[in-house]
């Protein structure tokens, strides 16, 4: 067994997971140390994958060859695409996953990988050089390992605190350890560190629920997926039944029950330092922030295909046991619920993302990178996010290669990163579709062309990835072309308008100026296209690559491997991928030109040595920012808070732009 690694990952959650698989896919010996391997990539809140702009983010990552929309499409028991009633900007894929077969699935594929290996236990120190770099990593069970780069992905079990009413108890995870030196270690070194808390809601047996009292939420009649690769067609996709999920409604009498224990609220009570995510809030933060509403949803969602078990989103809590039982069984539906298990706050140490650079490596120790809730984000989607692109980075840095750097203009991936390490966080970071400049460019259904061509280049995305996407952006260059000629009859095109609700022709007009017309989608006019065109558009997009072309047979989940079709088809794709181009062309052309404007901002460098003092018409509060911040770029310096429109001015003028 080897000590010695090029990178050692610390920590298998999401954020590990997709950075030893990148690590060891572009080549680096890698070792992944966790503290349980039955937990890997434990979905440890809502079992879950995707939702407003984080599913455009799981696109992102498959996009760039990792593997959290694999792993999703082989785990998913509801799809559902979200916001269909907005521009495709908006669209947002989400899925409810099997828990349990989750993490099987991703322990699978790592187990496979060629080149990771994985150590169960507990980091307990690092050992430092004269230079300040760590030197290797010492274990809780007496091992010790060595490693060019290191990668530190521990969510919330840095000095994690459990919190239910009075109760409260250490731990990362409900019976699950916390780890305490890393953090005092790091902290010693110069990394600042902070608290933030988060929450779970209570588990219920489902058969104690009257379901018939809630409104069903069914999954799509047409399910999608989230990864690119052309496994499971269509057809197949809806063979596979899909989970129902409900929502029910708090009412007064709920609220009165919590409220009368507000006293006893680690939340309220002062014993929780650490600040919560706005966006997920506990049912108590709720009922204070909204004290004028009478009934909040909650969403009952299934947590295996096989379990009883179900999860209740918007009902998180710190409140005791007994008062979170009584509060539930006043909710129509649930007057007989047995829970499985309490809802419970956490409270975690996470690390100023500030100290990072855009490769999230660290400011402070030259060869240790944070990814993933340590660097004081919230959720599955955002950590991955940070692990793939940690895991990229420690790669090339072995390689002495340029470092990967992701633009807000390509990806949520460069947005997320961007406001992490130029805004910093004062709450947990959550990743949202208005946090992007660029939306209508980064929709879901173009990550594929927007980032598989940077991924290739780095060893990361397949080859097969890649010809996959050539003929995708050939065949839907070919029908964009063939809707801008063809030119239906009225006759025959009419009939087809009115029964859309839409004015009939009275000369004949493309088939693109009529998709313009929000009623007519392109599966509309595809009638009219010459046949001999669609067939051929048809051929080139069916492979006769299987599976194992593009993903070693070991590695393949075998709830996928099952339902991989023999000649898999991107024509459902193309065909999207060329209404969307049509439809809103304006629009996309619109942004695609500010996009250029703006980015000439990131070509203008700052010297990272550069003494801010020396301007006096920089305000004071701008010369501290810069100075702690050290912006790469002036696009960079005005996206750091208390850095105004006429700082940067001030900078444009002084290097001679």
């Amino acid at each position: 067994m080897q000590t010695h690694y090029d990178i050692i990952v610390i920590g298998a959650g999401h954020a590990g997971c997709e950075a030893a698989y990148a690590s060891a896919v572009m080549g680096a010996s890698t070792l992944l140390i966790t503290m349980d391997l039955n937990k890997i990539a434990q979905m440890s809140c809502n079992p879950s994958i995707g939702g407003i702009a984080k599913g455009q983010i799981i696109r992102e990552i498959d996009a760039l060859g990792g593997m959290s929309a694999i792993v999703t499409d082989a785990s998913t028991l509801q799809f559902r695409m979200l916001n269909r009633s907005k521009g495709p900007a908006m669209w947002s894929p989400r899925a409810q996953c099997d828990r349990i077969s989750y993490s099987q699935n991703w322990r699978w594929i790592l187990e496979n990988t060629p080149g990771l290996y994985l150590w169960q236990d507990t980091v307990s120190n690092f050992n430092f050089s004269e230079h300040g770099e760590i030197i290797s990593v010492e274990t809780s069970l007496g091992g010790r390992f060595t490693a060019g780069y290191y990668i530190l992905t521990a969510g919330t079990f840095l000095n994690g605190r459990i919190f239910v009413g009075d109760r409260t108890a250490e731990g990362g995870r409900v019976s699950e350890p916390s780890s305490y030196l890393i953090s005092s270690q790091l902290r010693d070194k110069g990394i600042q560190t902070s608290r933030m808390k988060t929450g779970t809601p209570p588990r219920v047996d489902v058969r104690s629920v009257d379901l018939s009292r809630l409104i069903l939420q069914s999954g799509d009649e047409s399910p999608e997926k989230f990864s690119y690769l052309p496994y499971l067609s269509s057809a197949q996709r809806q063979d596979i039944p899909q989970m129902n999920c409900y929502i029910a409604h708090t009412n007064p009498k709920v609220h009165e029950i919590l409220r009368s224990a507000f006293d006893r609220s680690p939340l309220f009570s002062g014993k929780i330092s650490g600040i919560g995510p706005r966006y997920c809030p506990s049912i108590e933060d709720k009922l204070r922030t909204f004290s004028d509403k009478d009934s909040h949803q909650i969403f009952l969602e299934p947590e295996g295909r096989s379990s009883l078990e179900y999860y209740l989103q918007g009902f998180s809590s710190s409140l005791p046991f007994e008062v979170q039982l009584e509060a539930l069984s006043h909710v129509e539906g649930f007057e007989d619920v047995h829970l499985l298990r309490p809802a419970y706050a956490i409270e975690y140490d996470f690390f100023d993302p500030t100290q990072l650079d855009h490769t999230l490596r660290s400011k402070v120790i030259s060869n240790l990178y944070l990814a993933g809730q340590v660097n004081g984000t919230t959720g599955y989607e955002e950590a991955a996010a940070q692990g793939i692109v940690a895991g990229i980075n420690a790669v090339l840095r072995t390689r002495e290669q340029d470092e990967f750097i992701l633009s807000r203009d390509s990806s949520y991936i460069g947005v997320l990163i961007d406001d992490l390490v130029t805004k910093g966080v004062d709450e947990p970071y959550r990743m949202f579709t208005s946090r992007a400049e660029y939306r209508i460019l980064l929709r879901q259904d173009n990550a594929d062309e927007r980032l598989t061509p940077l991924s290739h280049k780095i060893g990361l995305a397949s080859d097969y990835r890649m010809r996959l996407l050539e003929t995708k952006v050939a065949s839907v260059r070919a029908l964009t072309k063939v809707c801008s000629q063809v030119k239906p009859s009225v006759a025959d095109l009419n009939p087809v308008l009115e029964s859309h609700g839409t004015s009939p022709l009275t000369s004949p007009k493309s088939i693109s100026s009529l998709l313009t017309r929000p009623q007519i989608s392109i599966t509309d006019l595809l009638q009219f296209v010459p046949r001999g065109t669609l067939d051929e558009i048809l051929r080139a997009s069916l492979t006769s690559l299987s599976f194992s072309d593009y993903l070693p047979v070991s590695m393949i989940p075998e709830s996928l491997k099952s339902l991989c079709p023999e000649t898999p088809s991107i024509f459902a794709s193309i065909v999207s991928s060329t209404e969307i181009l049509i439809k809103y062309s304006g629009y996309i052309e619109r942004e695609a030109e500010l996009a250029k404007k703006l980015i000439k901002l990131e070509g203008l460098k700052i010297p990272q040595d550069f003494d801010y003092s020396r301007i006096d018409s920089l305000s004071i509060e701008s010369r501290m920012k810069l100075t702690k911040h050290r912006p790469r770029t002036i696009a960079e310096a005005s996206r750091i808070p208390g850095v105004s429109p006429s700082d940067i001015s001030v900078l444009l003028v002084y290097f001679g732009r």
